[in-house]
């Protein structure tokens, strides 16, 4: 679908996604949007539109006969067959029903030993030092320890440490979600695709389809059990018909748990620190009464989303707003612009823990409805566990420097640098 199917509209907002000064200065823009009364936006590079009213956003999720999942969650028309946030229903609800063991909450509470093993692990090995850059040194290792222990597959093994071919992955797969395919296409035509992250995207594909075929061998020898980790869940549960996952499938569900489960949480993890340490009356506040750290996390997800917006295409042509929307057009539907939508939320850029928790969990940073996020319990204990051991270990914390802000995945919103010290007993 590479014909054109948007244009400037007057009195809507020019935006590029891609570009300074919106990955420096997004929120100065949703506040414009907001307060100009337009809450909808064009880009000027990227065919598609964008909206950041709340309640917009909620009614578009609600409609899901008219807002479809099936182009997939990025810029470019998705051909291929996708998992969970690429599909609709039925196919979606078929999905869910077949994970719902291998995300309920009892699993993820079964994890907490060992994830607060990991966190306490990765402290003993920087304490001594007083000083850290903590997004490397935590906020990356432990999501991906989590995802890698529930896929059933060794971080570290003979081979060596996984993560830093991993995470090129990832920045290569997220990176392009707002590339629009022209630009795609021009620079795998040019061969100026960075040559390791090509090499990383075929080496955890071929990781994973190794594991796939390792784990059917080993259910068959009874080696393994259904619930041995999410990838024997998968290739033994049936859905509502009687029907599995197919092969295919099962890997899409690999990338995406590995990538939507690991970057966003890395994301948000480094965000809630920079937040209470840039808010020190809050911070205060917080280490006073640590009963407040639900509400923190909750908050800084709110005024912090990890994920600036995921798309939507519309099934038939359509008004939104000031804009008729021809069939099929990209929608990029702002979770970051509607957690600041003021008509929701009370003077919404500020950071505040005098907020009512039930209020501000009306924010959008998981999604919301059919699509809501079903890893979100697990991103919130991971973000309890990191944020209580940080306050206990490390006293007087603070930052030890600027923080460098993550640029190359346009689509998230965090940090690639997150320098801290404590002073060491």
């Amino acid at each position: 679908m590479l014909e054109k199917k948007t244009c400037p509209i007057e009195g809507v907002m020019e935006v590029d996604f891609n570009a300074e000064p919106f990955l420096t200065d997004f929120k100065q823009i949703y506040q414009q949007m907001h307060s100009g009364g337009c809450p909808y936006a064009h880009s000027t590079s990227g065919d598609h539109y964008a909206v950041a009213s709340h309640p917009q956003i909620i009614s578009m999720l609600k409609n899901y006969d008219q807002w479809k999942s099936k182009y997939g969650p990025g810029l470019n028309y998705q051909e291929q067959e996708g998992v969970l946030v690429s599909v609709d229903p039925p196919e979606h609800t078929f999905e869910v029903k077949i994970v719902a063991n291998a995300f309920s909450m009892e699993y993820f509470r079964s994890l907490i030993p060992e994830m607060q093993a990991f966190v306490d692990t990765q402290i003993d090995g920087f304490y001594a030092d007083g000083q850290v850059d903590l997004h490397h040194a935590l906020s990356i290792p432990l999501p991906l320890f989590v995802i890698f222990r529930m896929l059933g597959i060794p971080l570290q093994d003979e081979t060596g440490d996984k993560t830093d071919f991993v995470r090129e992955m990832i920045i290569g797969s997220v990176g392009l979600m707002l590339t629009p395919t022209e630009e795609v296409m021009r620079q795998l035509e040019a061969g100026s695709v960075d040559e390791a992250r090509m090499r990383a995207i075929a080496g955890t594909q071929q990781m994973f389809i190794d594991h796939l075929t390792n784990c059917k061998k080993k259910l068959a020898s009874g080696e393994y059990q259904n619930d041995t980790n999410v990838v024997c869940r998968f290739l033994t549960t049936p859905g509502p018909d009687g029907t599995y996952l197919t092969d295919e499938k099962i890997l899409g569900f690999c990338g995406f748990l590995l990538t939507a489960g690991s970057a966003t949480t890395t994301i948000m993890l480094s965000n809630i620190l920079y937040r209470l340490l840039t808010e020190p009356e809050a911070f205060a506040k917080l280490q006073a009464n640590p009963d407040l750290i639900p509400l923190a996390i909750e908050e800084t997800l709110r005024l912090d989303a990890p994920v600036q917006g995921l798309f939507r295409t519309n099934d038939h042509q359509t008004d939104l707003g000031p804009i008729h929307l021809q069939q099929d057009t990209k929608v990029m539907l702002l979770w970051a612009g509607g957690n600041l939508d003021p008509n929701v939320f009370d003077d919404p850029q500020k950071f505040s823990l005098d907020r009512d928790l039930n209020k501000v969990r009306r924010h959008l940073a998981f999604g919301y409805g059919t699509h809501f996020c079903r890893g979100a319990p697990l991103a919130r204990l991971e973000g309890d566990i990191f944020l209580r051991t940080l306050l206990r270990r490390l006293p007087n914390l603070r930052l030890n420097g600027p923080a460098v802000q993550e640029k190359r995945m346009p689509v998230l919103q965090g940090f690639r640098e997150l320098p801290i010290a404590w002073d060491v007993a």
